[in-house]
């Protein structure tokens, strides 16, 4: 374990010390933290407004904040992942400097390990500095420190799954322009590809079942399993977890009234989803590091 560390941290403080030696981290936070501290204090705003309108402090306004600025960050990191992350192999391959790696005692998986814990630390930089924002909640209470534990969990395995996703694409590909849009359509595949495909779904067992007949629920129960690889469900299911029954997001709750359960809201699917998420970002980290291995399997 130490043997492997020390392999990987070569390669991971020579990424880090060249991201943080430009202007790109200090823009790319300094934006992140504008945005959300845009978003936290309006709808603070706001709340203090309708409290002073109506004489009373609504819990749900303050859950409402609390799930809209989580909601910017996870969507700002989900965006954000791939545009640090898909040049890492592909860029070395641009400027023909992959084979000098591959020629030193480093692994390939040490090379990948190495340049994804470097963007994903930049992800870990955002999400320290993000919790003033998100403290806002604490004026009135309402959200403890094991649910803001809990998020930054799971915005940590979104981050990594996006981010195994992209080092995957920039393994295989030779140009970093191929490999960034591939990694942004991976992305949009799993948080709309998969409700699309579910709705594809649903459309036509809809048409195969008679009008007198009544729809069997049981069969998309099997294919919602899908939405584990979503990362967009998975925090919808922890914010209806930590929120409450009965007090779902309003911009997401049509989905669950269309072809959804209340499998989404049971507690288990959090966890379930963020498993799945970590076995498929181990097995990227590993089909990248077989993609730049010099020893290839015989065919």
């Amino acid at each position: 374990m130490r043997k492997g560390l020390r392999n990987i941290r070569p390669v991971y403080q020579k990424e880090t010390m060249s991201s943080s030696r430009t202007a790109r981290l200090t823009v790319i936070v300094l934006a992140f933290n504008l945005v959300l501290a845009l978003v936290g204090l309006v709808q603070l705003q706001l709340m203090v407004k309708n409290s002073s309108y109506y004489g009373e402090m609504s819990y749900s306004s303050l859950l409402e904040m609390y799930t809209m600025v989580a909601s910017f960050e996870a969507a700002f990191i989900l965006f954000i992942v791939p545009a640090l992350t898909a040049g890492s192999i592909s860029g070395e391959r641009e400027r023909q400097t992959l084979d000098l790696l591959l020629c030193t005692r480093l692994r390939p998986l040490d090379i990948i390990v190495g340049k994804l814990l470097s963007s994903l630390s930049t992800v870990f930089v955002l999400m320290v500095s993000s919790l003033p924002v998100l403290a806002l909640v604490f004026i009135y209470g309402g959200i403890g420190l094991w649910d803001l534990g809990i998020l930054f969990f799971c915005l940590g395995v979104a981050a990594l799954f996006a981010g195994s996703v992209s080092i995957f694409f920039s393994s295989w590909m030779k140009r970093t322009t191929m490999a960034t849009v591939l990694s942004y359509l991976a992305v949009i595949f799993m948080v709309a590809g998969t409700y699309l495909v579910l709705v594809l779904i649903y459309n036509i067992i809809s048409l195969m079942t008679p009008s007198t007949v009544r729809f069997d629920t049981r069969i998309m129960n099997l294919f919602n399993l899908l939405l584990l690889l979503n990362p967009a469900m998975t925090f919808y299911s922890l914010f209806n977890g930590q929120m409450g029954a009965g007090t779902e997001m309003n911009f997401m709750s049509w989905y669950n009234s269309y072809i959804m359960t209340d499998r989404l809201l049971e507690p288990w699917w959090v966890w379930a989803s963020c498993l799945l998420q970590l076995a498929l970002s181990v097995l990227f980290i590993w089909l990248a590091g077989r993609a730049i291995c010099p020893l290839r399997r015989k065919s």
